[in-house]
């Protein structure tokens, strides 16, 4: 059973850190929310400048507002709308206040470095204050740290990453190449194509596409919590990989290249904007890049072509690097995909991939931590913890593949935190 009584250090206040500081509220367990900008919203607070946030001036939720929403509070509007970025800041803002956990938030505070104690751990912010805590619950999703790739060569245009992209307009009457054909790549891509003079995009490893609705309803509404548990994930991938042929499987016609992976190995990319520019012939597409020489790109596949900027959506790694080596989350070293089998009392929310909205499957995550925090869920002994954490990692990796270390499969994977805590209730 896990220690009780003491401060909890919650790190983050975007999505995942405000639910979690709801599941505590609701406990009775005191925490302080640690984050490092000037305000509450995580992905969702948008900077003009492109420097802490992902989201861009016409970033859409990539699910409807009913898969999306959370128990806590219910997004505005008809379930089947798609929130817009100022929504869901608003809807933020609304939530902290909602939950009262406003009182508890520390903003502009960034952690630089954490160090495990006999009696929990102690955060050191880069101003170099500390502050100590029995348990800390890193909540900070797997989109914070951004990657790039490796252009061999020396070029010489602008480069940026998706997460400083905000608007089209920078890009008028410039040559742009966009490296990646994920979902960021695909909106930043179709958003760009209307603006810049031409638009590239190298395709390495391709995805699975699909657009946000199939005949006018969201397509999150096809894969519910009662299929979901019901149907084997083998059967509900043969679902999403005709949903993808018949929302965007005709582009390869116009260049696209077909994917090379099984349906579901990867994140699907989402996105309208994306197939309306393709079937206009407004993107051309190569493989990755070969080499550089000032603005001349060349590709893998022997295309070339010259660029005034780069655009690299190319992922991103969890921004986790204030945690010491041996408390580094990994495939097989999270218990429920949540505690952490080798440092102690340390918990992730918000850390978690899948083929749905994140946000339900954080607050399962923060309601399970919570529950773990006041005694309520009944911890097997550290040996079968570990036994359980890879058994759940080598599933995953038997289920979504290798490149996707944090994924689940998202109805199943409530369904059992749920169990947990009912035994201990019951």
């Amino acid at each position: 059973m896990e220690r009780t009584g003491g401060v909890v250090g919650v790190i983050g206040a975007g999505g995942s850190g405000i639910l979690t500081a709801t599941a505590l509220r609701r406990r009775g367990i005191p925490f302080e929310l640690l984050e490092a900008r000037d305000g509450v919203g995580g992905t969702w607070r948008y900077d003009p400048e492109g420097t802490g946030s992902a989201a861009y001036a016409s970033l859409v939720m990539n699910t409807s507002k009913l898969a999306t929403s959370p128990r806590a509070r219910r997004i505005p509007g008809p379930p089947w709308h798609y929130a817009k970025r100022a929504e869901m800041g608003d809807y933020m803002e609304r939530l902290v206040d909602d939950q009262d956990v406003r009182r508890d938030i520390h903003l502009n505070w960034r952690v630089e470095e954490a160090r495990p104690t006999d009696t929990g751990w102690t955060l050191v912010s880069t101003a170099a204050e500390e502050r100590s805590y029995r348990s800390i619950i890193c909540a900070l999703g797997t989109n914070g740290k951004p990657k790039r790739a490796e252009i061999p060569g020396n070029y010489t245009g602008e480069q940026l990453h998706s997460l400083e992209y905000r608007s089209p307009d920078r890009f008028a009457g410039r040559d742009v190449l966009v490296i990646g054909l994920g979902t960021s790549g695909a909106e930043v891509a179709g958003e760009v194509a209307g603006t810049a003079r031409s638009v590239r995009v190298a395709v390495r490893s391709p995805l699975w596409l699909m657009t946000r609705r199939l005949g006018g309803y969201p397509i999150d509404w096809i894969d519910n919590a009662i299929a979901s548990q019901l149907l084997p994930w083998s059967v509900r991938r043969e679902v999403i990989r005709m949903i993808c042929r018949l929302t965007t499987g005709s582009l390869h016609r116009r260049g696209v290249p077909r994917p090379t992976r099984r349906c579901g190995d990867d994140i699907i990319g989402i996105s309208d904007t994306f197939p309306r520019e393709v079937r206009r012939g407004a993107l051309k597409f190569s493989e990755g890049v070969a080499q550089a020489d000032g603005n001349k790109v060349r590709f893998t596949d022997g295309t070339e072509g010259e660029f005034d900027v780069i655009v690299h959506a190319t992922g991103f790694d969890p921004p986790t690097d204030f945690l010491p080596p041996g408390a580094q989350p990994g495939r097989h070293n999270l218990y429920r995909r949540i505690r952490h089998v080798d440092a102690a009392r340390l918990y992730f929310v918000g850390l978690v991939e899948a083929h749905r909205a994140i946000l339900p499957i954080a607050e399962a995550q923060a309601t399970w931590a919570a529950a773990a925090l006041a005694g309520d869920v009944d911890l097997p002994s550290e040996e079968e913890q570990r036994a359980t954490a890879r058994a759940e990692g080598e599933r995953a990796l038997k289920d979504f593949g290798e490149r996707r270390p944090f994924i689940v499969d998202w109805a199943k994977y409530k369904a059992r935190l749920r169990r947990d805590r009912r035994s201990r209730s019951g």
